[in-house]
């Protein structure tokens, strides 16, 4: 179980996941091996999963933000679900309900590169159907942590 100083780690390493423990430590009047413990036990919980890195895709030539909904045959959803994996331009693919089996977020360089992962990759996996795909113009709100951690 968590207490008020694992909820107070979490969300300044939610800021900054690269903080030196001694920093933590002195903002929170505790010695930096009590920090670095308090992580180590929340890792091996399982409530830290990864400490990643924040990309700008746009600057990486990827200029479009992308959603395809793809509809299977019932008995190859997991199948194509896989399948879409292998795609690098795919960062995120849920299986779900409702009037589509998937729905899959993504990113391209431009109009023709998300054709080609629309007709090339996507249309091509045995199993799917058809595929509506979604371009975003502007992005609101991009959430890297979701502030449920609090008391």
């Amino acid at each position: 179980m968590t207490d008020d100083l694992d909820i107070k780690i979490l969300k300044e390493l939610q800021k900054n996941s690269r903080i030196p423990f001694r920093d933590l430590a002195k903002k929170f009047n505790v010695s930096a091996q009590t920090i670095s413990d308090r992580v180590n036990k929340m890792i091996k919980n399982g409530i830290i999963k990864k400490f990643t890195l924040d990309c700008d895709l746009s600057k990486l030539g990827y200029e479009l933000t992308f959603f395809v909904h793809v509809n299977t045959e019932i008995s190859k959803l997991k199948k194509v679900a896989e399948e879409m994996e292998k795609y690098s331009e795919l960062y995120s693919i849920h299986i779900a309900t409702g009037e589509h089996d998937i729905f899959a977020m993504g990113v391209a360089r431009d109009t023709d590169h998300l054709y080609e992962i629309i007709e090339n990759k996507i249309s091509q996996i045995d199993g799917a159907e058809k595929t509506i795909t979604y371009v975003s113009l502007k992005m609101i709100k991009d959430v890297e942590k979701i502030d449920v951690v609090t008391r």
